[in-house]
């Protein structure tokens, strides 16, 4: 049985671990760090299965700070630095009717306050820029039946689009970790955390006991390995809970299983083709008013992916972390149920856009957000009576548009300090996210 020993192991080589891990070890040169996934590389998990997409039209000032520093700095990566992203101002599109759009000028306003490029389209803009849509559903019987609704209006968001997840997380963050001596081991199970009483042990049963101070000292992997660490940063995500609920932490977190679809045909060139929106000349990524569905496109090969959907009635998936069996693990299940496609996102999509009418479903996968059920946003914190643990996590669905600044919240928070600088010059009070001076606004935009 080998034992090893490093100043900081990062758990989870998601875009949330090692953004942390790049910026812990770029501030801390002489410490060893190493990041520690059970995928075979970085980004393997939920990171690999979301839709790849980053905006900054948001009214909690949490969100758009989180964001628009983020995104400024993946424009940094690309643009200065050269590393293709394959970050495009696609622009995002939100279909409303006009009970919708009421429900959310104050939204508007809050965004228009903050300069946020954004731009409000009525009916007759709508279908002039996209004409393959339909806006009005008033005599449509079968619309009425799913609960279709009007298209009225539209909010245009300039500075959002899409990037490469992958190629973040790889190219930019994993290589440069590794440029500074960051080390990585993949394919590696963390069993455990072994807790144990800070200082010396008295060989009490069941030590450490309530009365004595406890750390975090290493892990058992699923190879019988002990690595050790002064301290631990949890970023695992949906999988948050199977490391902490043993130990007594509260990760605030819910994993929540969301699924994409594809569909590919050479009739979407139709719709694909469209000079209205951007510089791709292609149609926007586009949230209808239904249930936050969504459609994300792909031009080059003709193709788009959908998802969203209502989430009320589908399981929050928890594991038991005494008795999992990690052969059959369900939050390592991506694979999705194409019939959800079939009686649900496609009835929909079908009355909004006729050019999906009778196209096959051409594949589909699912990964995990980590939702903080409470407020949607992230939480960064040390938990109470345990040293040598930090947990970063609940990215809720948007962890990729706000990777990079919860990279360095992450990092401050583990040097003590009281703020983190984020991109750009934006000073960040660490506590914001945290769980005892949690100090985040409301957010009233959500798809």
């Amino acid at each position: 049985m080998s034992e090893k020993k490093y100043d900081v192991i990062v758990i989870g080589a998601g875009l949330l671990g090692i953004a942390t891990a790049y910026y812990v070890k770029k501030n801390n040169p002489d410490k060893t760090v190493l990041i520690l996934d059970k995928e075979a590389s970085a980004g393997a998990g939920n990171t690999a299965q979301s839709a790849g997409m980053y905006r900054d039209t948001f009214c909690s000032e949490v969100n758009l700070i989180l964001s628009s520093t983020s995104i400024d700095f993946f424009r940094y990566v690309q643009n200065e630095l050269k590393i293709d992203l394959t970050l495009k101002d696609i622009t995002y599109l939100w279909l409303m009717d006009r009970e919708q759009f009421e429900d959310n000028k104050k939204a508007i306003e809050v965004m228009l306050d903050n300069k946020i490029r954004i731009e409000i389209l009525e009916k007759e803009d709508i279908e002039k820029k996209f004409p393959e849509l339909i806006t009005n559903f008033d005599n449509n019987e079968d619309a009425q039946l799913l609960n279709i609704k009007n298209i009225d209006y539209a909010l245009l968001g300039y500075d959002c689009g899409e990037l490469d997840a992958d190629k973040i997380t790889r190219d930019f963050y994993e290589t440069e970790f590794k440029k500074l001596g960051g080390e990585t081991l993949y394919s590696t199970r963390i069993n455990r955390f072994i807790l144990d009483p800070k200082g010396e042990k008295l060989g009490i049963p069941g030590e450490p006991v309530g009365w004595q101070e406890k750390k975090i000292n290493s892990v058992e992997t699923d190879k019988g390995e002990y690595i050790h660490a002064e301290t631990f940063i949890a970023a695992t995500g949906a999988w948050a809970n199977e490391l902490l609920l043993p130990i007594g932490v509260d990760s605030r977190v819910m994993p929540l299983k969301k699924s994409l679809y594809r569909v590919q045909h050479t009739r979407l060139t139709e719709l694909l083709e469209n000079e209205s929106f951007n510089e791709e000349k292609t149609i926007p990524f586009t949230i209808f008013p239904v249930h936050g569905v969504y459609i994300r496109p792909v031009k080059y090969n003709n193709s788009i992916w959908i998802g969203g959907g209502s989430v009320v009635g589908k399981p929050y998936v928890i594991t038991d972390p005494e008795s999992i069996d990690y052969s059959d693990n369900p939050l390592d299940d991506n694979e999705t149920d194409p019939r959800r496609y079939e009686y649900d996102l496609y009835l929909i999509l079908s009355e909004y856009l006729p050019i999906l009418k009778d196209l096959p479903l051409t594949s589909c996968w699912a990964g995990y957000y980590a939702v903080n059920t409470a407020d949607k946003n992230p939480v960064i914190f040390k938990p109470d009576g345990i040293d040598g643990l930090i947990v970063v996590t609940a990215a809720s669905g948007s962890g990729i548009m706000k990777a990079d600044a919860i990279g360095r919240i992450a990092e401050a928070l583990y040097n003590g300090k009281k703020h983190a600088d984020l991109y750009g010059g934006v000073e960040f009070k660490v506590s914001r996210l945290g769980l005892k001076e949690r100090d985040v606004d409301k957010e009233y935009f959500v798809i």
